[in-house]
Order: C-alpha cells, then sequence, then structure tokens
C-alpha cells in the first residue's frame, strides 16, 4: 500500500478516533534518544505516573526476568530494564490506555504475547532488531479495537474476517466498513511517530502478496516475523486454527529461509518462553 494523500486520509479518518501519542511518552521517547539520556529525569517521568509507575514495577518483578529480589524503586527497574526496554515498555502501557474497549483484555493479553514472540524471533533469525519487532506485535493489529469502538457490528465483521479460507482479511473489513484496520493501526502509528518500515508492515500485514509487493526489507521482515509470531501464539493459546497461516505461511517460512523442523524447534522454543514469562 502506497503513501495516503490527505483527501484519502480524511475519508478514512471520517468517525474513527485515532489518539495522540502520550505526553508521557513523547518525555521519554525523546530523551531515550539523546547520545546521553538522563535516566534520573526518565524515572521522574516515570514515577509522576502511579498507574505506569505500577506498570514499570510489575513488569521488571515478572518471572521473564528470573530476579532474586523484588524491586521496588522506579530507578532501579530504568537501570534494569535498560533504556530500549523501557521505551517499548511504555509504548506498549500507552498503546493499551489509549486504544481502550471493554472487554479487550483477551486481545492485549494476546498481543502482548505475540510482541514477545516477534522480538525473539528477530534475534534468532537476526533479520529485524529486536525493539522494532517487539513494536510491530503490539501495533500490527491495533485497529481492530478503534474499529471496533467506531462500528457496531465489527465483531460480526471479525468473525466472518477469521473464517475467510482464501481472501485477504482486509478484503473482509472493506466491503463492509469501507476502510480495514491495517490502514487505521497505519495511521495511528504514524500519528505516533513510529517509523516508516512500522508504519508499512502495519498497512501491508494481511497482503497475500506482500512478499512480491516491492516494499523495504525491512517491513517485509517484519509481516513475516509477526505471521509466525502469531501462528506461535495461536498453538501457544489453544485458539482457532489460524488462517492467514494457512494463505501466507509457506511463503512466509520461504522468505524466512526456515525449514519444517527449525520451525518446530523455534515454536517449542517459543512456547517454553511463553510460559516462563507469565504472560
Amino acid at each position: 500500500m502506497g503513501a495516503l494523500n490527505e483527501q484519502e486520509a480524511s475519508r478514512l479518518l471520517a468517525g474513527i478516533v485515532i489518539p495522540p501519542r502520550p505526553t508521557v511518552l513523547t518525555a521519554v521517547m525523546e530523551e531515550s534518544a539523546r547520545e546521553l539520556p538522563d535516566s534520573k529525569r526518565i524515572t521522574g517521568l516515570i514515577a509522576a505516573d502511579v498507574a505506569l509507575a505500577a506498570a514499570v514495577l510489575k513488569t521488571v518483578n515478572a518471572p521473564l526476568y528470573g530476579l532474586r529480589r523484588q524491586v521496588t524503586d522506579i530507578g532501579q527497574a530504568v537501570s534494569l530494564l535498560g533504556m530500549g526496554n523501557i521505551s517499548t515498555l511504555i509504548t506498549a502501557l500507552a498503546l493499551r490506555t489509549a486504544v481502550a474497549a471493554q472487554g479487550l483484555d483477551r486481545f492485549w493479553d494476546s498481543a502482548a504475547r505475540a510482541a514477545l514472540v516477534c522480538a525473539y524471533m528477530a534475534k534468532q533469525l537476526g533479520c529485524a532488531a529486536p525493539s522494532d519487532a517487539h513494536l510491530f506485535g503490539l501495533f500490527r493489529d491495533c485497529g481492530i479495537p478503534l474499529m471496533m469502538q467506531r462500528f457496531s457490528d465489527y465483531k460480526d465483521t471479525l468473525r466472518l474476517a477469521n473464517a475467510e479460507a482464501e481472501r485477504p482479511f482486509t478484503t473482509v473489513e472493506d466491503a463492509r466498513h469501507q476502510t480495514n484496520h491495517a490502514i487505521v493501526g497505519s495511521l495511528l502509528a504514524a500519528n505516533w511517530n513510529l517509523s516508516e518500515a512500522l508504519r508499512v508492515a502495519i498497512s501491508a500485514h494481511h497482503d497475500l502478496a506482500v512478499y512480491q509487493s516491492g516494499i523495504s526489507p525491512q517491513a517485509m521482515n517484519l509481516v513475516a516475523i509477526g505471521l509466525l509470531s502469531e501462528y506461535i501464539e495461536n498453538g501457544y493459546s489453544r485458539l482457532t486454527p489460524n488462517r492467514e497461516w494457512d494463505k501466507l505461511g509457506a511463503q512466509t517460512l520461504g522468505h524466512l529461509m526456515l525449514g519444517q523442523l527449525e520451525m518446530e524447534e523455534l515454536c517449542r522454543d517459543a512456547h517454553a518462553l511463553l510460559e516462563e514469562s507469565g504472560l
């Protein structure tokens, strides 16, 4: 999908509220991007937001980090997590808060697990930055809650799209709503100043010709990692069969140069990681 012009963007946005990037996230990201970030300032920004501070402490004390003693100090949490992990964590928390919709806890829990697997796959395969892969896993389907807020019958659309065995998922959405969650998600990503590769990957992740589409290698790798991670997370959560993997699984494994045995080993390792994470 190419860049949207102003008229197309305005039409797509009609009635769909795209939340702005939260101030605290902007401040943390700006500070983290400095050559010498001021960890004390970042600590102060997090500590000033009670909900954010609690979520950061909950994360750093999760089984995934295997700490021997409970961390109760935000400064220590920032030090242990590192600037990259802190930025990703705060982005995830801000997204879940900003794109709130009733009854979507399972959706966000699934996204968190898929994002963790995305980061793991990126590290193991060396085809994307783990931090970018993590953000892609979080933002890939963020348009779904926004579509749900806008269209009262969107749950019916999801049911139909999830059951579609041949056409792209987004084709079902387009037919019913004249837009789709991939486009809406890419608009939110642009609004939050995410990278071009992330925005393109979000918009293209249901394109059945994505590996022949000519998008950047970075965006294409993110799409591939996302599809594999979704397949793994579905298996871990014992969800219904993944139609998207049926449509693009073979192409995805070819793009990532993975054989069946290699994929099965990665699946086992990723399931163990998810079990350890407690997500």
